[in-house]
This record gives structure tokens, C-alpha cells and sequence, in this order.
């Protein structure tokens, strides 16, 4: 089965261990925490916004954008996918 989280989750450690200079995330890795986050509440703000505006392609967008920004921080922190998957199945 393929997951798409975990596909893009490998392109994006692979930006960090091979930086590519026209790359956004890596623009994103070199911004570092600051930039990383800043762009993680935006993405969340514009979720919240879609949400309340109950518009269903604009949520799937914007959860899109959070979860791509959210597995940067990840691999900028060095925490493997796996692990957040492994946490929401202890709580299963």
C-alpha cells in the first residue's frame, strides 16, 4: 500500500541530506525553526478559516499545506514519521 505521508516524507528528508538550492523546503530548513513554524501557524490559521467557511476543497487544501509543513518540522528535528504513526496506534 502506498502512503503518501511517508512518500513525502522521504522527498523531504532527502531535500535535507541532498539540499537542492531552487527547493522550497530547503529554503524552509535553511529559515530554520523560525520559518519552519511561522509557516505551520499560518497553515493552521488557514485551516480554521476553511473550516469555518465549511468549504471541502479548501480544507483538503489547507490540511495539505499543514501536514507538508508539519513533516518539515519533523525532519528538521530529526523525528521519523514512523514514530508519529507509531504514537497514534498506542492510542488506538
Amino acid at each position: 500500500m502506498n502512503d503518501p505521508l511517508l512518500e513525502l516524507f522521504a522527498v523531504i528528508v532527502d531535500r535535507r541530506e541532498q539540499p537542492q538550492e531552487s527547493s522550497y523546503t530547503c529554503k524552509l530548513f535553511a529559515g530554520g525553526d523560525n520559518k519552519i513554524l511561522k509557516k505551520i501557524g499560518e497553515e493552521s490559521a488557514e485551516v480554521v478559516m476553511a473550516c469555518k467557511d465549511d468549504d471541502p476543497d479548501a480544507i483538503a487544501s489547507e490540511v495539505a499545506d499543514l501536514f507538508y509543513h508539519t513533516l518539515v518540522a519533523l525532519a528538521y528535528h530529526h523525528v521519523d514519521l514512523q514514530m508519529v504513526y507509531d504514537k497514534l496506534a498506542q492510542r488506538r
